[in-house]
């Protein structure tokens, strides 16, 4: 048995862009000085680059410019019991992930400002970001943007596709109600800091 086979994986370009514009928020990491550091930034497609930003007080933001990176985003996820299927079957867990590896160059300022305004126009149909919104001004001494040159992709989109169709099916369904079902549990009980 081979990790991750075929049908579980994606190289097309078409399909990667497609699931990083649904699930624009990736998870950052890099490697410095025998230390793992991770952050959680929002990226968009430009061309055959991802362009991002990052807060100058993020620890990771002191030796990003120049590393190698490695960003994962994220779809679903749900354990998949065998008890919902009248097949036998094992206990496993269904996903959808994309990673991207790169190079990781910082930017000038007009950069940041214009990506900050092509983001904000990609993810949001009822709010226009103005080039001359005060908050820009008083923000972008704080915030560093930069690109992330792509080397290498690909998707794991492991959704039991090697199982009949109403297999397939009876998966993909689970996963939409477990996912609903936790993101609804773990916000009924978020407390609200109050300081």
């Amino acid at each position: 048995m081979s990790y991750l086979p075929d049908h579980f994986t994606a190289s097309d370009w078409t399909r990667i862009q497609s699931f990083i514009e649904l699930f624009p928020l990736a998870t950052l990491i890099s490697h410095f000085e025998d230390e793992i550091f991770t952050s959680h930034i929002p990226f968009i497609i430009s061309g055959n680059k991802l362009l991002g930003h990052i807060n100058k007080e993020n620890p990771q933001f002191q030796h990003l410019n120049n590393s190698r990176v490695e960003l994962v985003f994220h779809g679903g996820d749900a354990y998949i019991s065998p008890a919902a299927f009248t097949t036998e079957e094992l206990p496993t867990f269904n996903f959808a992930k994309v990673h991207v590896k790169g190079k990781v160059s910082y930017g000038d300022e007009q950069g940041l400002i214009k990506s900050l305004m092509e983001m904000t126009d990609q993810m949001d149909e009822d709010f226009k970001l103005a080039y001359t919104h005060p908050k820009i001004d008083r923000l972008k001494h704080f915030i560093q943007g930069f690109e992330v040159s792509i080397d290498s992709f690909h998707g794991r989109f492991k959704m039991s596709q090697d199982k009949s169709k109403a297999h397939f099916d009876k998966a993909k369904s689970l996963l939409k109600e477990s996912q609903t079902q936790r993101l609804k549990y773990f916000l009924n009980h978020l407390q609200y800091y109050t300081g």
